[in-house]
């Protein structure tokens, strides 16, 4: 008698079952119109180069259908009004164009224009913003009234390019014109936490010693939008907003532009930007300072300068008695 294992059986039946000729199989792909425009599009780059587009790829992008549109942010309407400051970030041209010195953009430094002071002797006249739109022209920085706790001008052993105006901690900072910011970083032993935005009018404005700002460089804002918050930061001495108004990198009094206590615009407009509003910033530049190091006394500082014990003291508000110390600067003429 014959016996077969059911291990030999199960084998040979499993191969007989599966032996079969090999097929080739076939796969075809159909392309549908939608995907070759697809494919297109995607193949295709938009061309940038300092803010002008080829406006030829937006034909291309009114034959693609709905769901494989990429977003646009140059119409054919503004195509040559937009400029690309950053990676992805554009602004409106006028920016960088509206006026010669604007062709500088700097996220870090305050001044970076290199322009000398001996500008500041013209005149210029600035439209500061449209009287006739019923848009936001103008905004004061602050919600309320505040007093000037220190002003524009010599200050001591240096010059104070701004005025201070008293604030609480967390009190809303606000641009006073439209505008685009510049700067939005943090200076230890200076500004602090502070904010500068650029203005089609012109103008820069600074917003120093700030606990924090909300906006980041490229950002474009609205006159009376909110940048930041009131602090203490920086080189402070108690919580107080540092505010300036600059053109071509150079400081003016802020209170010939805006009344702080009343909180209102004085000037219309029109204004008109002449030497008499850098008179103090003028006189600065003629003036010599003196850089304390070890061992100076005011008797030896006059000596060397040419002048007097009582002039240092009365140019620095300070006295005889005053205690000297290294790294400050003092005014000597």
């Amino acid at each position: 008698m014959l016996f077969v294992s059911n291990a030999s059986f199960g084998q040979g039946f499993i191969k007989k079952l599966f032996k079969k000729k090999d097929k080739k199989v076939e796969v075809t792909t159909t392309t549908t119109q939608d995907d070759t425009l697809k494919n297109q599009y995607a193949s295709s780059s938009f061309l940038l180069s300092n803010g002008e587009v080829d406006c030829a790829e937006i034909s291309l992008k009114n034959e693609i259908p709905t769901p494989y549109q990429r977003v646009n942010l140059n119409e054919t309407s503004t195509c040559q009004n937009l400029v690309e400051i950053q990676p992805g970030k554009f602004i409106d041209a006028t920016y960088l164009s509206g006026f010669d010195y604007f062709n500088t953009w700097d996220n870090y430094n305050v001044n970076p224009y290199n322009i000398s002071h001996k500008v500041l002797s013209d005149s210029i006249h600035l439209n500061l913003y449209d009287s006739t739109s019923t848009e936001t022209a103008w905004a004061y920085p602050l919600d309320k009234p505040q007093r000037v706790t220190s002003k524009y001008g010599f200050r001591r052993w240096r010059f104070h390019h701004g005025v201070d105006v008293k604030v609480a901690i967390g009190d809303s900072i606000r641009s006073m014109f439209d505008g685009v910011i510049r700067i939005a970083k943090y200076n230890r032993r200076g500004y602090g936490y502070y904010v500068m935005v650029r203005h089609k009018n012109g103008l820069e404005t600074l917003y120093g010693h700030m606990s924090r700002y909300i906006v980041k460089a490229g950002q474009e804002v609205k006159a009376g939008e909110v940048i930041g918050l009131g602090g203490n930061t920086g080189r402070s001495t108690g919580p107080h907003l540092h505010f300036e108004i600059r053109y071509q990198g150079y400081g003016f009094n802020p209170s010939d532009m805006v009344d702080f206590a009343q909180q209102e615009m004085k000037i219309p407009s029109e204004f008109e930007l002449t030497a008499k509003n850098y008179e103090l910033l003028i006189e600065s530049k003629k003036s010599v300072y003196h850089r304390i190091r070890s061992g100076d006394s005011l008797w030896k500082i006059s000596r060397k300068y040419g002048t007097s014990i009582t002039k240092i003291c009365r140019l620095n508000g300070m006295s005889k008695r005053t205690t000297l110390r290294v790294g400050r600067t003092i005014r000597v003429r």
